[in-house]
């Protein structure tokens, strides 16, 4: 949610001295043959001057050393500075706690002793963490973004089946592309191989729906041809993402029983929720997913 001033002071501080750090780290990039080497030459300096904590501190020489090369190959002439950064917190630097209304929000310790709470507002995306949680899943670490926004990472611990399978394929669901297919090497933990299902029904249904806005607009006139060929259009439309939806099911499962693996679809539960989160292009772009049609394979 929006920060108070205050808050928002806090927030700009917190960045401004983490860039602060990661500048002072990229100094000495020249002089270190190793993250080691570039701790011990600039740690002390920074804790000596700096309000942030120790696992802060350590994040910005992560990030410095992370991105050396692109440093160097810019020309690293001593006065490189970083413009836009994340912080990374550990569970050790934040809670996720409610206030007395019984608000979600992350408390935030920037420095020993030193903290603020950034509320959160309880829309689709929170719902969707919500229903995370919900599941079993837990998260240790989070990142701090500069628009006050908060990125979560999510962890959970599966039991491993008897027989495990070698291969999995992950199926991403679509406007343009109804069903982008990846097939992935649990062993090498590789991308074996990727293929995209459905481009066809995007474009058929841009076709139906143009079509069906000329007929609509004969039938208000008082055409009751146009009518009843709206209704056959309508028909004809549902009767072709069924059928379509049932063909690239059915492709998908003859994808996984050739290379023996696992399917794990993306959850859409919710996916059209409540009307007006989103604008007319997108929601129009997410009424033509079919989610959640019976297919007989």
């Amino acid at each position: 949610m929006d920060l108070t001033s205050r808050k928002s002071n806090i927030l700009d501080s917190l960045f401004s001295e983490y860039l602060r750090a990661i500048d002072a780290h990229c100094l000495h990039l020249p002089d270190a043959d190793s993250s080691i080497d570039l701790h011990h030459l600039t740690y002390s300096s920074i804790r000596k001057t700096s309000f942030l904590p120790s696992d802060i501190v350590q994040e910005a020489r992560k990030d410095a050393w992370k991105n050396r090369k692109g440093i160097e190959q810019s020309g690293y002439n001593g006065n490189f500075e970083f413009k836009k950064c994340s912080i990374r917190l550990n569970k050790r630097w934040f809670k996720y706690v409610k206030s007395e209304r019984g608000n979600p929000c992350f408390k935030i310790t920037y420095s020993p002793r030193k903290s603020f709470v950034i509320p959160v507002e309880t829309d689709r995306q929170f719902e969707r963490f919500q229903t995370f949680l919900g599941d079993g899943w837990t998260f240790d670490n989070i990142s701090l973004l500069s628009d006050s926004r908060i990125s979560v990472v999510l962890e959970k611990n599966f039991e491993k089946s008897e027989t495990e399978k070698r291969f999995v394929i992950g199926v991403d669901i679509g406007s343009s592309t109804l069903a982008a297919a990846t097939v992935f090497d649990i062993q090498t933990s590789k991308v074996v191989r990727q293929l995209y299902f459905g481009r066809d029904v995007a474009k058929r249904q841009r076709r139906f729906i143009k079509r069906r806005a000329y007929l609509k607009s004969l039938a208000d006139k008082g055409s009751h041809r146009a009518r009843k060929s709206l209704q056959r259009l309508k028909v004809m439309q549902r009767n072709f993402v069924k059928t379509r939806s049932g063909q690239i099911a059915k492709e998908i499962v003859n994808l996984a029983k050739s290379y023996d693996a696992y399917i794990s679809v993306e959850k859409l539960k919710n996916i059209r929720g409540k009307k007006g989160k989103f604008n007319r292009k997108v929601n129009q772009k997410i009424s033509k997913i079919p989610y959640g049609s019976v297919v007989w394979l």
